[in-house]
């Protein structure tokens, strides 16, 4: 019996249990042994890559409104985008006051990545869509994912009616040309190390970004 397989596996299991609930009760700052740092970098993550691995590097978040022109650019220090939604909207909220800019902003809209119920209670005050199925559903197409988790059940009968589905269709027409044309004009790769100058970098890149954007503009001439 002592060596039996499922003995084993349990005792096993049983201390592992016992050492998870030991750092529960005394927590203490300790590296793990299966940690990795980039010495060039400590400051970056790893992020999942479109096309599958994991490069080093930031998630870089950008907020746009009609014609790509950036509201915010900033880098999350998390590879997932669940946390980014409430920093990245009160990050938008001060560059817009800090501009000056005349009204409000009228509409938030934010893909199933940001989906928290968390997020969705400290911004309830705002005109927030948010898919928390799969985008394909929320815009009213065929999609495997159509329930909504548990405490988002309000944010998907914001979105099952016709407005808020004809709303959030813009999303994707806002803000995926700009990151394509940000890619497009200064690659995907930094130049400098380190969160305090990679902030720097992007958001200057953002600036030359959008002072592209004033140049190029072509009022509409009356008839």
């Amino acid at each position: 019996m002592e060596h039996k397989t499922v003995l084993v596996r349990q005792r096993k299991r049983l201390v592992k249990m016992r050492a998870w609930l030991e750092r529960a009760r005394t927590p203490r700052p300790a590296p793990s042994p299966d940690s990795r740092a980039c010495l060039s970098d400590p400051d970056s993550r790893l992020i999942p890559g479109k096309r599958g691995g994991y490069p080093q590097g930031y998630n870089i978040q950008i907020v746009c409104a009609r014609r790509q022109f950036l509201l915010a650019i900033e880098a999350h220090d998390n590879p997932s985008d669940r946390t980014a939604l409430l920093p990245v909207v009160k990050k938008t909220q001060h560059n817009h006051q800090a501009a000056r800019l005349p009204g409000g902003i009228q509409l938030w809209l934010a893909d199933s990545g940001y989906a928290s119920a968390a997020s969705f209670e400290a911004l309830s005050d705002l005109p927030l869509l948010v898919s928390v199925t799969s985008d394909a559903d929320q815009a009213g197409f065929p999609a495997k994912r159509q329930q909504a988790p548990a405490g988002q059940q309000d944010m998907a009968a914001r979105l099952a009616t016709p407005t808020g589905r004809a709303q959030y269709r813009q999303r994707s027409a806002l803000v995926e040309p700009g990151f394509a044309q940000i890619f497009q004009r200064f690659g995907r790769h930094l130049n400098y190390r380190g969160r305090q100058a990679v902030d720097a970098e992007i958001k200057l890149l953002g600036t030359v970004h959008n002072l592209n954007k004033l140049i190029n503009h072509t009022p509409k001439q009356p008839s």
